[in-house]
């Protein structure tokens, strides 16, 4: 009766009263009650109970010698809620199971959480967990690629993705590449997958954007059947591991060119991609061994950016935001979960040496930025030097950044996004070389607008280019007066450069598959 009302309770959303009846059930014992305490911990944590969630998912961790359901969620609550110094223990007790080729724990965490801790390519590539689909064979890449297609005049390029919003993180970056002129030569539509949540916050551009397509109330072979008769030619997945994915659709094989680009970080383990669209800083030769698709290499940053629809507004006062006139502020707006235990050490490195400072940081959970607080407390840093943000509307967002002095980078997952939008705003953001696509974001973003000086080469030498930036205040108004000139004729931000290189990477692809021969790894020419 207890697991009855634990389900009721739970599709009615009444989160803790379902917690509390799968934790009673969990208690009487038997083979799932690892299960049940995960079920309860998920329940906790809707129910904003942070704290008894991590306990509950550890209780399930620690009951069984292994279960992947418990250690996924153990370990995803251990980052989420920054518990730094077990996460730092918990780390290094998978990372040597990783090591020794333990199969699995390869196959128990989301590729997408794996990649914020572990920055070994070597590993990366090795992941085999796959969120709702079944890893693709050869032999289904090789019906797929087998498939009869007729190439056209126009290049048919489909776009498949859940993000298609004005406000989703993912179109504030690419919207604007939909709206530029190639409609002589290519074809575009947009395979939405998009949920209603996400649609509902749309201010208005969704509507405007050309081609789009409802095929989130289609299974993945009816979606796959109506990319067929699109006649697309490259279809582009812009989600990869993240959360959302229809990767049945490219594992079911829908196109003969299909494309991985932006969603995801790195290779698509076990996702039916003949190319990863990258850069010569993020996906760098050397790379090439630890990816099954082929890559794919514009000449300058990997990341589209909206130059034409995102909002610059001017900057808001420090006194409107709590921060201090007086003092230098250090911000950083990542995601809690990628404030990794190195990047605590970093930043605290960083504060201890610039006693006249603030970090300002985005961090909604309240147990978190407690953890977060006693860390730094015990580091040396005073609570009072620690200020939280909530989230923002986008376009305050953007004014709220540009009181701030020195973005602060996280590690070995930088900022993608939010590393973009600091630069969009003129914020200089330091960061350090990396060593598998994610932990090398920052720096392909500050080399395409011409600030490769605020790249170090080490963790230590990042804390010394902060700590030196931060004594230096002329240097810092000179970095925001380059950033904001530099943003009107660098790389970076010219939507429409970016899009002809883009473009030419599409046709080198479509111009290979005419002449029947297999995906291979292409640079495209720099403009």
């Amino acid at each position: 009766m207890s697991l009855l009302a634990a389900q009721c309770y739970a599709k009615t959303n009444q989160y803790a009263n379902a917690a509390d009846f799968y934790a009673r059930t969990a208690d009487m014992g038997g083979p799932k009650q690892a299960m049940l305490r995960v079920l309860a911990a998920n329940m906790l944590s809707e129910a904003n109970d942070s704290r008894a969630a991590l306990n509950n998912a550890r209780v399930a961790a620690k009951s069984s010698e292994f279960g992947a359901h418990p250690e996924e969620s153990y370990r995803r609550y251990l980052h989420e809620f920054l518990c730094l110094d077990e996460r730092l223990m918990d780390d290094q007790r998978v990372l040597d199971r990783l090591r020794v080729g333990d199969a699995r724990y390869f196959n128990f965490e989301f590729a997408h959480n794996h990649i914020l801790w572990c920055a070994d390519e070597s590993i990366n590539a090795r992941q085999t967990n796959i969120h709702k689909a079944a890893a693709f064979t050869n032999e289904s890449r090789a019906a797929r690629r087998a498939f009869p297609h007729a190439f056209g005049k126009k290049i048919r390029i489909g776009y498949l993705s859940g993000d298609f919003g004005d406000q989703h993180p993912t179109m504030r970056l690419f919207q604007s590449v939909l709206f530029q002129d190639g409609r002589q030569k290519f074809d575009v539509t947009l395979f939405c997958h998009t949920d209603e949540a996400t649609i509902k916050k749309d201010r208005g551009m969704r509507a405007t954007y050309p081609g789009l397509i409802q095929v989130g109330h289609l299974s993945d072979p009816e979606a796959v059947n109506l990319i067929r008769q699109r006649g697309i030619d490259v279809l582009v997945d812009l989600k990869g591991h993240t959360k959302g994915a229809r990767l049945g659709v490219i594992n079911l094989g829908a196109a003969p060119i299909q494309v991985a680009y932006l969603g995801f970080p790195g290779s698509g383990t076990g996702i039916d991609c003949d190319y990863v669209i990258g850069d010569p800083i993020v996906t760098p030769q050397s790379s090439r061994p630890f990816y099954h698709e082929k890559l794919c290499t514009l000449p300058e940053s990997y990341q589209a950016n909206d130059d034409t629809y995102r909002p610059l507004p001017t900057a808001t006062p420090r006194r409107e935001l709590g921060l201090p006139e007086d003092r230098l502020v250090f911000a950083s707006f990542n995601a809690s979960k990628k404030i990794s235990p190195l990047t605590a050490r970093l930043w605290a490195d960083i504060l201890l040496r610039v006693e006249e400072s603030v970090l300002w940081m985005m961090c909604v959970d309240r147990f978190a930025r407690e953890n977060f607080a006693k860390w730094m407390e015990n580091a040396g840093i005073s609570r009072d030097r620690i200020i939280f943000a909530d989230p923002a509307e986008y376009a305050d967002h953007i004014a709220r950044l540009q009181a701030a002095d020195i973005g602060l980078d996280t590690f070995p997952c930088n900022g993608h996004t939010t590393t973009s939008d600091k630069l969009w705003a003129g914020l200089p953001v330091p960061t350090f070389k990396g060593s598998h696509f994610a932990s090398r974001v920052s720096e392909s973003l500050l080399r395409a607008i011409d600030l490769g000086e605020l790249v170090a080469t080490d963790p230590q030498s990042y804390v010394e280019l902060c700590v030196s930036l931060a004594h230096a205040p002329d240097r810092i108004r000179a970095l925001k007066e380059k950033l904001n000139t530099n943003r009107r004729i660098a790389p970076l931000f010219n939507t429409g450069r970016f899009t002809r290189h883009l473009e030419k990477a599409y046709t080198m692809m479509v111009d290979r598959a005419k002449q029947g021969l297999e995906p291979d790894h292409i640079r495209v020419p720099s403009l």
